[in-house]
């Protein structure tokens, strides 16, 4: 079984990846949010270099790209590997408008022919056990995705993510797993299931009905970072464990600010990550957190509450 943090831009960050580490609930590799790859330049965000440079926890860290072109994703996989990175995943799944004007992210998946030539080309660059492919199941409908699963066959790729959504559905609507089953039935490599993964039941009904080969947790794990303990057999955790994974999360967050640590900018990059877990407070506690501009005011109201995430540490369908 693998487990994988999913990558989310703004969110798999340096901090995070640290905190899951002194919080004791790690994933098998981490994946940087992407590397967007275009004609004339690869941005070579800072915050995605730092998850690689700066990794202290022990974990891999996979670089993620993003592109359309299949010049451009060669020469920055080709960039990338001369770091400390354990691979290079292609992002055929990013929903976002932004991306995919330009064809990339899950807009690849709208010309089988290109996604098909960008496979091939980084399958020629990369080394064997260092390609990965992250994708949905198709564009506007699952029946895209076959073709899509030819094209990765052909290109062999040592692993695949599969999220169970088109990319039209973005993050809602239910999570096709025949879909993702049918990449586990046609693919030589291992294939990691991805999507609404929220609790420890909810992903061992992948393991043991979906995708025996793994998960790649995102949302879930941000909500709940002890997930990926419990999937390996440790305990659900406790109230006080959760407040302080508040605690660490604000202590790294804080280490990652570097020049820009106002109160201000402090809180508001903390709530990127409580953006996930507004869920499981009050709609009085959320509207709190929302307006704070002071980590203490902020991690009051975080350690005041009781038992936030009682929900996402055992209940299915949470």
């Amino acid at each position: 079984m693998q487990l994988s943090l999913a990558p989310m831009q703004d969110v798999t960050d340096l901090a995070l990846m640290r905190t899951l580490c002194r919080v004791g609930s790690m994933p098998d590799f981490f994946t940087t949010a992407y590397f967007r790859s275009t004609a004339t330049t690869c941005a070579l965000a800072e915050a995605n270099l730092r998850c690689i440079m700066e990794n202290e926890t022990g974990v891999p860290v996979v670089a993620q790209l993003a592109g359309s072109e299949a010049g451009p994703l060669v020469r920055d996989a080709r960039e990338l590997l001369r770091l400390p990175v354990a691979g290079i995943n292609l992002n055929a799944g990013c929903p976002a408008p932004l991306v995919n004007r330009h064809g990339a992210g899950a807009a690849l998946l709208r010309d089988p022919e290109r996604f098909r030539r960008v496979l091939l080309a980084l399958r020629e660059v990369v080394p064997a056990g260092m390609f990965s492919v992250k994708c949905r199941v198709g564009w506007e409908s699952a029946a895209e995705f076959p073709v899509l699963l030819e094209c990765m066959a052909e290109a062999q790729p040592d692993l695949v993510i599969v999220h169970g959504r088109t990319r039209c559905q973005v993050y809602g609507g239910a999570v096709d797993r025949e879909a993702v089953r049918l990449a586990v039935s046609r693919l030589d490599c291992p294939v990691l299931g991805n999507g609404d993964i929220q609790s420890s039941q909810q992903a061992r009904a992948w393991l043991e009905g979906v995708c025996p080969a793994g998960v790649s947790v995102g949302r879930g794990a941000v909500r709940n970072p002890f997930l990926f303990r419990e999937l390996r057999g440790g305990p659900r955790a406790s109230d006080e464990e959760m407040r302080c994974y508040f605690r660490v999360l604000a202590e790294e967050t804080l280490r990652i600010l570097h020049t820009r640590r106002t109160l201000a900018a402090h809180c508001n990059r903390m709530k990127k990550y409580l953006a996930f877990c507004y869920p499981d407070f009050t709609a009085q506690q959320e509207y709190a957190l929302r307006r704070c501009s002071r980590m203490d005011e902020m991690l009051g109201i975080l350690q005041s509450a009781v038992a936030p995430f009682s929900r996402v540490r055992g209940v299915e369908g949470s």
